[in-house]
């Protein structure tokens, strides 16, 4: 099943890269607009924690769905406390 997922994973990676390619010609870049994987943290983080933080490592963004899939987090066997 791995190399099923590779082979998969190339070949959408091929036919984006032709696309870019075919666009290129055209004038347009198809990626000016892609988020980046560290921007993409980034917003998951600041969405799980309801606006409270932008930092993916830091332990309030561990609530709901993101504590549930790391199988722990606050509100699943983790609290904490603000210190002001």
């Amino acid at each position: 099943m791995p190399e099923l997922v590779a082979i998969l994973e190339a070949k959408r990676e091929q036919d984006h890269i032709n696309r870019k390619f075919s666009a290129a010609l055209q004038g347009v870049d198809i990626d000016k607009n892609k988020v980046s994987g560290d921007e993409w943290e980034r917003l998951k983080a600041k969405v799980y924690s309801k606006g409270q933080t932008t930092n993916p490592r830091d332990i309030v963004a561990l609530q709901g769905q993101a504590a549930k899939r790391a199988g722990f987090g606050i509100g699943n066997g983790l609290d904490y406390e603000v210190i002001q």
